[in-house]
């Protein structure tokens, strides 16, 4: 009996030098913290006006006409975005760099074949985008995106994944309670 109150008298001692003197009054907080990963930014620098949209909006598949989609032919073929990749006939690229500006995005593409890098700037909305060549005497052309086309998920929505899709099949109903 004597050997089970020992460890019992240890436990009791460390609980008892705990004490409330540790703990911060309601009217007295704690300092802030001055850690170099507490003095991080939350969000990086920059405009945030499109900070609902961010660059998943140009992910996807884009065509300058809905028919090349459908029945892409050599250079009359859609451009297919990823936020890493641009790739578009005769044009498979890398996206360097990315920055958001007040209206879109000024992507960086390094191509291969290309000695050179090559800017253009991107703005959507909705499902159009307009596409401007910067270094090409800012040449625009306005890209609808192809039906069925891969969408960057949204990590503002989680729910997102569970939202009926058009065509998807119904889920069944939960059971009467």
């Amino acid at each position: 009996m004597k050997t089970a109150l020992i460890p019992m008298a240890g436990a009791i001692a460390l609980l008892a030098a705990c004490g409330d003197h540790e703990v911060n009054p309601p009217n007295e907080p704690a300092a802030p913290l001055r850690t170099p990963e507490a003095m991080q930014p939350v969000e990086p620098p920059g405009p945030s006006s499109l900070a609902a949209r961010g660059p998943r909006s140009f992910v996807g598949v884009w065509a300058a006409n809905p028919q090349w989609c459908v029945r892409p032919q050599a250079g009359r073929s859609p451009i297919t975005l990823t936020p890493l990749r641009f790739d578009a006939y005769g044009r498979n690229c890398d996206i360097a760099s990315i920055d958001e500006t007040g209206s879109g995005y000024v992507a960086v593409l390094r191509c291969a074949g290309r000695a050179q890098t090559e800017r253009v700037h991107m703005s959507t909305s909705g499902d159009v985008m307009n596409l401007t060549y910067v270094d090409q005497d800012m040449k625009t052309v306005k890209l609808a995106r192809c039906p069925g086309s891969p969408r960057a998920p949204d990590p503002a929505n989680p729910l997102e994944k569970m939202m009926k899709k058009d065509g998807a099949e119904t889920p069944p109903a939960a059971p009467p309670s």
